[in-house]
């Protein structure tokens, strides 16, 4: 069986015992409602699509081969409290009373045991009879090597050797190849973590031998691999569901600050037009998500042409090429919020590492082992870096800010976004960092 098809059977089954457990509430209740009714069907729905998205939210949907099943029946005994005080703290809110509804809690608390014990018992079950599924890997080697691979299936071995400095994107263009094995002892560990922080903008997952162990630890969240002696590097720890949450909130933003900030950014244009020769908005080709490329959109805040005769370099204190209406706007990151756009397009993120200029990128990727992996997650229009340090002004600007960077990737989260969305609100006011 697919693990997809696994995931669809544990949500059925799921969603069977949830409508299951509400009408007997309904049922044990004083409400006296038809279970066909509009209200009850109305309410058996949404509260359908709260537990599944509660569930979802709380990585209940993960392949039984990844989750060890104690770990899981008490996370759903958890997810279960939670929920049930969120929906009696909403009921407070809103004045619902529930205790007209006699019978109803106690009744659904006493139902959503059984959703616990399917959960088990179908989990457990499945278990016991499916083996787990072999991932096609790549072997990139380099010292010692090791017999025994596990679950991983090897589809070729590649010298470490062959692909320094920098690894062709020929290599990594394999079909059906879900992983890539690093096994090295040979390597400096500047080089180590220069292909590592390649491999970081790829589709692939990472796994590392033991005598990587030491290093990886040092600058990456990692993961044991069950039943092998690897480890996954985890580059940045949302789950697929937690980065469409992210997209969600992110298109939500986007779209309330251009209706909040909208006349702001009329009169900013206008008033740009008015104070100086050229384009109202600055268009600028920065590097991406894993490597691509697309165009920043900003306020133009300098001269036009402004680097014709110095080619690309960052911005000073007290640069002559900012225009007046430049020296307002940047200080107050009027200029950046054209790029509420860019948002909704999908190039950017609310919150992320503030994305670069591919010259710059291509020599800071050089100079800098761990820059590559920047590029793992989507940039923002502020991140942890914008906060906590300023505007580049040299390469150890950079790299203060790189670890900066570092640091939100390995930790993401909804919360810390929420908190530097905060700081950077204060960080305006206060007039920091800008120049």
């Amino acid at each position: 069986m697919s693990r997809r098809t696994e995931i669809i059977l544990t949500i059925i089954g799921d969603a069977v015992f949830l409508v299951f457990a509400f009408f007997i509430a309904w049922k044990a209740s004083e409400i006296n409602q038809s279970l066909l009714s509009f209200h009850a069907l109305l309410g058996n729905f949404i509260a359908l699509v709260y537990w599944l998205f509660l569930f979802q939210t709380f990585d209940l949907y993960e392949s039984r081969t990844r989750i060890q099943l104690i770990n899981e029946t008490f996370k759903v005994i958890q997810v279960i409290f939670l929920g049930f005080l969120i929906v009696l703290a909403t009921a407070y809110v809103l004045g619902i009373d529930f205790i007209k509804a006699r019978g109803f809690i106690p009744s659904y608390l006493i139902m959503m045991g059984i959703v616990i014990a399917w959960r088990f018992l179908w989990r457990g079950l499945f278990g016991e009879y499916k083996k787990p599924a072999q991932e096609k890997v790549l072997i990139f080697q380099n010292g010692d090597h090791i017999d025994n691979y596990g679950h991983f299936s090897v589809v070729e071995k590649i010298k470490l050797s062959s692909i320094n400095p920098t690894i062709p994107a020929s290599i990594l263009d394999y079909n059906g190849v879900d992983g890539i094995i690093i096994e090295s002892s040979g390597n400096k560990p500047e080089q180590m973590l220069k292909i590592i922080s390649q491999l970081a903008a790829t589709r692939f997952e990472i796994f590392v031998s033991p005598k990587l162990y030491p290093l990886v630890y040092q600058y990456f969240l990692v993961q044991k691999v069950s039943e092998s002696p690897f480890l996954k590097v985890i580059f940045h720890p949302l789950s697929t569901w937690d980065r469409f949450l992210k997209r969600i909130v992110d298109i939500t933003l986007a779209i309330l600050g251009l209706i909040i900030f909208g006349p702001i950014m009329l009169f900013s244009a206008l008033i740009i037009r008015l104070d100086s020769e050229g384009p109202v908005l600055y268009r600028q080709k920065r590097v991406g998500f894993r490597g691509s490329n697309f165009t920043l959109l900003k306020f133009r805040s300098m001269i036009t042409d402004a680097e014709k005769h110095t080619g690309p370099v960052w911005a000073r204190k007290n640069d002559h090429r900012i225009t007046r209406m430049g020296s307002i706007m940047r200080p107050l990151r009027i200029d950046e919020l054209p790029q509420l756009f860019n948002v909704l397009d999908g190039d950017m993120s609310f919150i992320g590492p503030r994305p670069e200029r591919p010259s710059f990128v291509e020599q800071l990727k050089k100079k800098i082992p761990l820059y590559s992996l920047r590029l793992s997650v989507h940039p923002g229009i502020t991140g942890l870096a914008q906060v906590k340090h300023r505007y580049d002004r040299s390469i150890e600007d950079v790299k203060s800010k790189l670890e900066h960077d570092l640091e939100y990737i390995n930790n993401m989260s909804l919360r810390l976004d929420l908190k530097i969305f905060f700081k950077t609100i204060l960080t305006v006011l206060k007039r920091e960092g800008a120049h």
